[in-house]
């Protein structure tokens, strides 16, 4: 009873962990980003006479708030709409001197430069990289026997088609856990073995190391066939029986 007992509240934790930890992440970015300007918001709302304080309360326009500090959520908004400004600006292509002494500034930055680098590689390696890779493949790599994942870059052409003499294929083979990094190999096209997994999940594999293993989709997609031919066929064998036993009668 324990035992089993202890096997439900820790299937029930892994199972709810990924949705409590992302709450708790979302609270926390919105407390520390509307701690750090609400009040200054606030303050200059007051000025501009939108918002007043009486009593310890906050009005804003004349209405009565339950705020007392500051209008809880107006500096998360205001954030929200600075950073999509400067995503439109960054899309459009303007400003982009401003952009490159930002990334400089920050890059030039000891120990900053480190954090900066990483969280920016993470972050090509879920956008860019992904329209760069067609499919995931697997080759015996470096040894026969042993396999490594990479990425599908594009059909080998060119020189290097004609020295190699046969139909190759270009493979990054990506690092662990930072998969913006490796190194390309040619790779005849028999040797390559085209998985199901997408490119999103194939990175996400290789940055857990493993541990993040993507459902095989082929393997479901024939279970969900055999049911779904179960299933007719049971409902073939029930329409023969009901004919069956109306002609008796």
């Amino acid at each position: 009873m324990w035992k089993t007992f202890q096997r439900n509240l820790i299937t029930g934790l892994f199972f709810l962990l990924p949705a409590i930890a992302t709450i708790y992440v979302l609270q926390l970015v919105f407390s520390i980003i509307d701690n750090f300007l609400g009040p200054f918001i606030t303050d200059v709302l007051r000025v501009l006479r939108i918002v007043r304080i009486e009593e310890g309360t906050i009005y804003l326009l004349g209405i009565y708030t339950p705020f007392t500090e500051r209008l809880v959520g107006v500096g998360f908004i205001i954030t929200i709409l600075l950073v999509a400004a400067v995503g439109a600006s960054k899309r459009k292509g303007n400003n982009e001197e401003a952009f490159h002494r930002v990334d400089s500034f920050f890059r030039k930055i000891p120990v900053v430069n480190y954090i900066y680098s990483s969280v920016d590689q993470l972050i090509n390696a879920f956008t860019q990289e992904k329209t760069s890779f067609q499919k995931v493949v697997m080759i015996e790599y470096p040894r026969k026997g042993v396999y490594t994942l990479g990425f599908l870059t594009g059909e080998t052409k060119g020189e290097v088609k004609r020295i190699a003499d046969k139909n190759c294929l270009n493979v990054f083979l990506p690092t662990t856990p930072n998969p913006t990094s490796g190194w390309l190999v040619v790779v005849p096209a028999e040797d390559v073995k085209v998985l199901q997994m997408s490119v999103e999940q194939g990175l996400k594999f290789i940055i857990s190391g493993g541990v993040v293993v993507p459902p095989e989709k082929a393997r479901l997609l024939k279970k969900d066939a055999v049911n779904n031919n179960t299933n007719d066929k049971s409902f073939k064998e029930m329409v023969v029986r009901v004919g069956k036993h109306r002609n008796n009668h």
